[in-house]
């Protein structure tokens, strides 16, 4: 009796348009975006959802690009990410992820463009570089994570390390000088904003610090929420993070796609 009341029947369809739609997601997601998803965080961390290191990533992604369902956008992401875990792989390895994934030879220069962030894209067996921009102690996280969202991005810790004024000042450089700390987890220097006023002036009342970040290249939404969980958790703070332009999985291959200038040939020298 009170389904068939005319004043119930407005709710009870905003309620069945709701749940159509999360059975529309959850059928996308188990459809293999779910072994998709499990595939890139085991890669991106080296470790599975128990904790257990991974010994050969192999068995995870060669059924992925060989699915034909899987679209080539996340197949490339998946080669991609397994070159930055092993740190390189060899020519004719990444030749056979490539006919695997059924990938277009033209996309090849996706992958191969990588070499330009810093990473070792292919590898003849002898001693590669070490990554240099990637920091050796991460910081352990307590709180609770989904299997499918276990990675945490860097921009995270360098957040939490500028508050707690514990950046490396070789790699993140003062400019104007640098200020005496406040005490206690606030740190006071040029790079927080106090470059810009006269000594001489009163100061005015602050409402609390701000860290703002600026990441040349783009930032990702997962970035971008970190931003709100550092401020969430250092209540003194404020953390605003900005880039060029926001990156997504496509647009980020879309980026690589670019093709860089070619270098002019220099002229030939007549001979006399």
């Amino acid at each position: 009796m009170l389904k068939k009341m005319p004043q119930y029947q407005k709710e009870l369809n905003r309620y069945a348009m709701l749940l159509n739609l999360a059975e529309d997601c959850m059928g996308r997601f188990q459809s293999g975006v779910d072994k998709l998803c499990k595939a890139e965080q085991d890669l991106a961390m080296g470790f599975d959802g128990q904790g257990e290191k991974i010994k050969d990533h192999m068995k995870n992604i060669v059924p992925i690009l060989l699915d034909e369902a899987v679209a080539t956008v996340d197949k490339l992401r998946i080669i991609l990410l397994y070159i930055i875990q092993r740190n390189g792989i060899s020519e004719d390895n990444l030749n056979k992820l490539i006919q695997h994934g059924n990938i277009p030879m033209e996309d090849k220069d996706i992958i191969m463009n990588l070499q330009y962030l810093g990473v070792n894209v292919t590898s003849d067996g002898t001693r590669q570089r070490k990554l240099q921009y990637l920091p050796g102690n991460r910081r352990e996280r307590e709180e609770q994570r989904y299997q499918v969202s276990r990675w945490t991005p860097f921009i995270k810790d360098l957040m939490e390390d500028a508050i707690e004024d514990r950046l490396d000042p070789k790699q993140y450089v003062f400019f104007g000088g640098r200020a005496p700390s406040l005490g206690g987890n606030v740190a006071s220097s040029a790079r927080y904003g106090n470059w810009h006023r006269d000594q001489k002036t009163p100061q005015t009342k602050k409402t609390g610090p701000r860290l703002i970040v600026f990441i040349l290249g783009g930032v990702t939404y997962s970035e971008m929420r970190c931003a709100y969980e550092v401020t969430a958790a250092n209540k003194k703070w404020e953390v605003i993070v900005g880039a060029d332009h926001i990156l997504t999985p496509r647009t980020f291959l879309g980026d690589l796609r670019m093709k860089l200038p070619e270098e002019p040939v220099p002229p030939e020298i007549p001979q006399e």
